[in-house]
């Protein structure tokens, strides 16, 4: 029991080790867009973190399962080079008792896995398309100074007296000109700033409102105790998302998506799907190829190397097969089989080879350089 915990203690630290490296590269150039987006729009430091956090379940599908398989290959391959494997078979620890251990830490990946791609991954994505929506529609108010004009919007230009908090301007003065037929003027004591329904808005108090046909032939002249104004850039349309991104979709509906969807989306949604389904199981195959070469048939010093380039090849080619697969079928839906099989045959053969150690030894002598003296040995 020991020994098994020693092991799956070796195997969490080192994937966790490789799995925080891969996040940080990704989380530092998503971050930086994020940045940009937040100050922009004069967003919170509350809101930064969130969007920086939100997608995270999105880039485990693949950070996690090559994690998991470095972390794998690396404590296999410090265990030969320690010769702790030799001192295990020597107490009677046999190569596959050894790798009960990393089959099921590859099950236990491949469950996380599972869990964040059916529930976690729709929720934390949708959420940060919600927050990206909110933020993007807000109002730039950093870029709102005292007794400057500046355009807001398309064709509307703002002017206040003064700033009295963040959100709150004093002595307004707003020209609307995006209705081609008629030139609006709008002043008031107070303005607040304020998004509903993901729609910027500007809420007037105490002022006028003053209606200028383009032509001359009419003007009209109300006044007001509260006027709520859209300040987006199209007032005639709400900025609310009328189409979910495949990540915000549950794998129901993106395998049987509704018959009102375009049909250019309902290939792509259905390939993301199947892709949800089987690349949560990427994890337990890699860590099945790396046990599998890694450790049986006979070992030799200088043919561990190459075993780490063949199996680290093989796990380099089974990621890009399966993102490859997942295109070719939102174009071809008929190769869906191909998402399941490109996970299922290297598992069988890995599993193979560890049920029979001798099919390896035979596989593996195929690679290996054989001694002048053994082959002269053989032909006579």
């Amino acid at each position: 029991m020991n020994f098994h915990g020693y092991l799956f203690r070796q195997f969490s630290f080192n994937t966790l080790l490789v799995l925080a490296s891969l996040l940080a590269v990704v989380w530092l150039n998503h971050a930086l867009r994020m940045l940009e987006l937040v100050v922009n729009k004069d967003g919170s430091f509350f809101d930064f973190i969130l969007l920086s956090l939100f997608p995270m379940p999105l880039w485990l599908i693949i950070a996690l399962p090559m994690a998991g398989f470095i972390g794998v290959i690396w404590t296999i391959y410090r265990f030969l080079t320690d010769r702790e494997l030799i001192v295990m078979q020597a107490i009677g620890i046999s190569p596959g008792q050894f790798s009960k251990m990393p089959l099921l830490f590859g099950l236990l990946l491949t469950i996380i896995l599972s869990v964040n791609s059916v529930i976690i991954l729709p929720y934390g994505y949708s959420k940060f398309k919600e927050l990206q929506t909110l933020i993007r529609a807000s109002i730039p108010k950093l870029l709102v100074q005292d007794n400057v004009f500046i355009d807001i919007a398309d064709d509307m230009t703002l002017f206040v007296g003064e700033r009295i908090s963040r959100n709150k301007v004093g002595r307004v003065f707003i020209q609307d000109a995006r209705n081609p037929d008629r030139l609006v003027t709008l002043t008031s004591e107070t303005g607040q700033f304020l998004v509903s329904d993901s729609r910027p808005l500007f809420i007037l108090s105490n002022g006028q409102r003053t209606e200028l046909a383009l032509d001359g032939s009419s003007t009209a002249s109300l006044s007001f105790e509260t006027h709520m104004l859209d300040i987006g850039q199209d007032s005639s349309t709400s900025s609310r998302r009328n189409i979910l991104d495949s990540h915000e979709e549950n794998i129901l509906n993106l395998l049987f998506p509704p018959d009102t969807l375009s049909a250019k989306f309902v290939n792509d949604r259905k390939a993301m799907g199947h892709y949800r389904i089987a690349s949560p199981f990427l994890a337990l195959c890699l860590v099945i190829l790396a046990t599998s070469i890694m450790l049986h048939g006979r070992i030799l010093r200088e043919t561990v190397n190459r075993r780490i380039l063949i199996v680290a090849l093989l796990g380099v080619l089974m990621q890009a097969g399966l993102i490859l697969s997942r295109s070719l079928t939102a174009s071809s839906p008929f190769l869906w089989p191909s998402l399941y099989l490109i996970i299922l045959l290297p598992m069988i053969f890995g599993l193979y080879l560890i049920v029979k150690p001798t099919a390896f030894t035979i596989f593996w002598s195929r690679f290996r350089p054989q001694s002048p003296i053994k082959t002269l040995r053989d032909e006579q």
